[in-house]
């Protein structure tokens, strides 16, 4: 009987280790865009016709985004059938674009520095925002370092 306790127990044993499993959890950072439609009068100036700009109410551009993440912008005019990143410089137009909490300004001016027109037909602007998370919070990392940063990141 005592052989036979034993016995049936032994498996229990074998098949009873004991680990504790932990799932973590991880945030994802993430990017959105959108396609902004600017219209011809969509377009200001405040300086004679130096420098035009066209602002866009981004409410989801918030102090997160501003102070770790990223905004990218690009233009397509009418007619085209592709985007260009912003800062650009074309035909002696110079396009950039600032952004803060809320809002992005895409701004034009002449590189030689005289008044220009705006643009006469609409121009869609894309605005990505990056979500991301700020490297300095990370001081244990070596940037130096390929292996630190891909293990840290875990990127594989």
């Amino acid at each position: 009987m005592k052989r036979l306790f034993l016995l049936s127990a032994l498996p229990l044993f074998i098949f009873s280790s004991c680990t504790k499993e932990t799932t973590q959890v991880q945030k994802v950072d993430q990017a959105f865009s959108a396609v902004y439609n600017i219209a011809p009068g969509d377009w200001t100036t405040t300086n004679g016709g130096l420098v035009y700009s066209a602002e866009l109410d981004i409410p989801e551009l918030d102090n997160v985004v501003y102070q770790d993440g990223a905004v990218l912008a690009y233009l397509s005019f009418s007619g085209t059938a592709y985007y260009e990143a912003l800062p650009q410089v074309f035909d002696g137009i110079t396009y950039s674009v600032i952004h803060g909490n809320g809002y992005v300004s895409i701004d034009m001016s002449a590189l030689s520095g005289n008044p220009i027109n705006p643009p006469g037909q609409a121009v869609s602007a894309k605005i990505i925002l990056i979500d991301a998370t700020r490297l300095a919070l990370r001081r244990d990392v070596n940037l130096r370092d390929i292996q630190a940063v891909e293990k840290a990141f875990n990127i594989h």
